[in-house]
């Protein structure tokens, strides 16, 4: 199975392979997944160690790795990668993919977007989920500020799309 996230703003590409390992297209280094029998979950690379937390909502899966959320979807051409809080269908509203607080704003009334552009942070469970543009568009609404609380039904920003 091949999963897409972001990391730095530039979308990787993983493959899972076998359920225990996972090979990154663009260097090719491979990490071994290791459950354990009470539900952990460790990743190995190059001799070392370390726990991971994940969890799946949807088609998403959401791992926290030393406090750095990475969120693994798998691509389309229609739900591109990134928060939509399961509203894949309308790629004209962004949602939160869970309830928490907005942290960053990236985009204001009137901005042009690109898809997999970085519209909004928020951060949930103690991590910080991306929400992009799944379209070409121009911002028409930004439903929220740094430091509100925000739900999954309410879009967070709302986008014209651009053909």
């Amino acid at each position: 199975m091949i999963y897409e996230f972001i990391h730095n703003g530039e979308t990787k590409t993983v493959e899972l392979k076998d359920g225990n390992k996972a090979v990154f297209a663009d260097s090719q280094n491979t990490i071994d997944i290791n459950y354990t029998p009470d539900g952990r979950i460790f990743i190995q690379n190059a001799g070392a160690s370390k726990e991971i937390f994940a969890v799946t909502s949807g088609n998403k899966t959401f791992v926290d790795i030393d406090g750095t959320l990475f969120e693994f979807t798998i691509p389309s051409e229609e739900n591109g990668i990134g928060g939509a809080g399961g509203e894949l269908t309308d790629p004209s509203k962004v949602f939160a993919p869970m309830p928490g607080k907005v942290v960053k704003v990236m985009v204001k009334v009137g901005d042009e977007v690109e898809k997999k552009d970085q519209l909004i942070i928020v951060e949930a469970m103690k991590m910080e989920h991306i929400c992009i543009a799944r379209a070409k568009a121009k911002v028409s609404a930004v439903n929220f500020s740094i430091g509100d609380q925000v739900d999954t039904d309410t879009p967070l920003i709302e986008l014209e799309l651009v053909e």
